[in-house]
């Protein structure tokens, strides 16, 4: 069952808190089929208009993950604008490490930009560390994760 797109790429949405006011995310891959890849940014606004699309830079990016994205496809995420020059190879799949902590061992996984996984080596937990964590987040997981992440930026800053 192919859904659809809930956006072009390069679309830039925002994300409710849970405390209030929005993050921001921008769209950099989306399957059809549920799966999405988004790079997603501080600091909280209260509207579309308070976003500061220059500031929209992969490296400036709080929180990269693979996301579902039905809350864009109802609008509850709502979408804003579209990133001018918008360019897929400058919003890559990064590669995902996943690590299992019982076991005492991690792995990094490449995928394509179907989502499929197209290489998977093993790593130590340490380097881990410094990759987006592999894991399909649904939306409620985005909010609260962005919630704390923008909570704790804030907190530092006084």
């Amino acid at each position: 069952m192919n859904r659809r797109i809930p956006a072009p790429n390069g679309t830039v949405f925002l994300v409710p808190l849970r405390d209030g006011g929005y993050a921001t995310g921008v769209l950099a891959r989306a399957t059809g089929e549920g799966h999405a890849l988004g790079y997603f940014f501080g600091p909280r606004v209260s509207k579309a208009s308070d976003v500061d699309m220059a500031k929209l830079v992969p490296e400036n990016a709080l929180l990269i993950g693979k996301f579902g994205d039905l809350e864009l496809l109802r609008k509850n995420w709502p979408l804003v604008d579209a990133l001018k020059d918008w360019t897929p190879s400058d919003w890559p799949m990064l590669p995902m490490a996943r690590i299992d902590e019982a076991a005492g061992r991690a792995w990094l996984s490449t995928y394509d930009d179907s989502f499929n996984c197209v290489k998977e080596t093993e790593i130590d937990i340490d380097t881990a560390s410094r990759y987006p964590y592999d894991r399909m987040m649904g939306a409620g997981a985005v909010e609260i994760r962005l919630t704390n992440l923008i909570r704790s930026a804030e907190e530092s800053q006084g």
